[in-house]
């Protein structure tokens, strides 16, 4: 899904579009505001836009790369269809993000891209990693190699550690205005 299909935060997309253009995106970067307003969706368009065969600067949305992205995030059956683009969330019956789960961020991110241009990390609710997994993702956070990115989406910035926070280019998303709203439900043909 390119950018420009994700309502709001103009701002931010046009930040993340410069910076691709450029070939200057930060490889740490920390998406927060309040829930619904794109910061996941946002960061799943990054990883297409990263490894798309069309564009440099966004998502076409129809190559070989992009639908493969989209599949394997919006489908946890398929999670894996593009070996290079990871998401990580809470595990079911869990309270926190583990260590165990961070440190397979920390093994793959060294590895070269296996199909794409870079890898991408994507940890939802940042927020819930317990101490320990904050703490071991640390070295990569500070000194990620240059293929790869890593992408902590949170409503709670508040509640990462701070050595978190001052490792990552942080991008603050807005509430959506209630015009941009109406715009997206309108093109989605509902009323």
């Amino acid at each position: 899904m390119p950018f420009k299909d994700i309502p709001g935060n103009g701002r931010v997309k046009d930040l993340l579009r410069m910076a691709l253009a450029k070939n200057r995106l930060p490889n740490s970067l920390l998406f927060c505001g309040p829930e619904g307003v794109g910061k996941t969706a946002t960061a799943r368009t990054l990883a297409q836009a990263l490894n798309c065969l069309q564009m440099n600067n966004d998502a076409c949305g129809i190559c070989g790369h992009c639908g493969a992205i989209e599949e394997s995030l919006g489908n946890p059956a398929k999670a894996g269809k593009f070996p290079d683009v990871m998401t990580l969330a809470l595990l079911p019956g869990k309270k926190e993000i583990g260590i165990e789960q961070t440190r397979e961020i920390k093994t793959s991110a060294y590895l070269r891209p296996m199909a794409g241009r870079g890898r991408v990390f994507i940890v939802e609710d940042a927020e819930l990693m317990s101490e320990d997994a904050a703490n071991s993702l640390l070295k990569v956070l500070e000194e990620p190699p240059l293929t790869s990115h890593i992408v902590l989406v949170t409503s709670h910035p508040e509640l990462l550690l701070a050595t978190i926070v001052s490792r990552c280019r942080v991008l603050t998303f807005l509430p959506i205005s209630i015009d941009e709203a109406e715009r997206a439900l309108l093109v989605k043909g509902l009323p």
